[in-house]
């Protein structure tokens, strides 16, 4: 498990994981496709409550009537997932962007993140412009946004508002490549017809809350490396 701090911020860890990953000698070994739904979740959470916490900080009133008690023995468990050791350089994330906002450039998208998943993904492997192969899945579909909310997974008066409507569905699974924005880009994995029930957004909108929920398997990396792997 590969983990980053940010600007400092020793709260805002575990910038990328995976929670599905094969490893010898002790590690994490091969599991079930509920395993890793239950590790992901665990992990979701945990980076969601971290999230909190540090914007509960961040905002602190001041003056404070007291100071807040904080259990030595958190402070020691974050210290664990706040460690950096496997960067050779101490360097900060860089808040860049990798792809580009707004309508029209979908294709373009698709095309770059594509490129970053094969390159800095463990067992993708590009098929099509909207198909790869993943170690465990097989053949499924991929997309990519930059929608702060979330992912549009069907559309307005298109065959592909009821599961099973377009051809893409019968990949069963889905990797959604999501530029975050903040110098981060998350890789989801997930059962494209346990999304449709989650659409919240209008019609057919799943917010990324509900994408992290659903996800068999998450990836975070940088967007400085994504743009490298992409061609810059």
């Amino acid at each position: 498990m590969d983990v980053l701090t940010r600007g400092g911020d020793t709260l805002y860890c575990m910038l990328r994981y995976s929670v599905s990953l094969q490893t010898t000698g002790g590690g994490l070994v091969a599991m079930s496709a509920a395993e890793r739904v239950r590790l992901s979740r665990w992990v979701n959470k945990v980076e969601e409550l971290a999230d909190s916490l540090l914007d509960l900080l961040t905002d602190a009133p001041e003056p404070l009537p007291r100071l807040p008690v904080i259990k030595p023995e958190l402070v020691e468990q974050l210290a664990q997932y706040a460690a950096r050791d496997d960067f050779e350089d101490d360097e900060e994330i860089q808040n860049v962007r990798f792809l580009q906002l707004g309508n029209g450039h979908q294709s373009g998208n698709r095309s770059k993140a594509l490129k970053a998943a094969a390159a800095l993904l463990d067992g993708v492997t590009p098929i099509n412009s909207n198909t790869v192969d993943v170690d465990g899945y097989g053949a499924i579909h991929f997309a990519a946004y930059t929608h702060p909310k979330g992912a549009m997974i069907s559309s307005p008066q298109m065959e592909d508002a009821t599961f099973g409507g377009a051809d893409w569905h019968a990949k069963k699974n889905i990797l959604m490549f999501r530029d975050v924005g903040d110098g981060r880009c998350i890789a989801y994995i997930c059962d494209i017809k346990s999304l449709f029930p989650l659409r919240t957004i209008g019609q057919h909108g799943v917010t990324w809350e509900n994408v992290r929920d659903v996800a068999s398997k998450i990836d975070v990396i940088r967007s400085a490396d994504a743009i490298k792997a992409a061609g810059g």
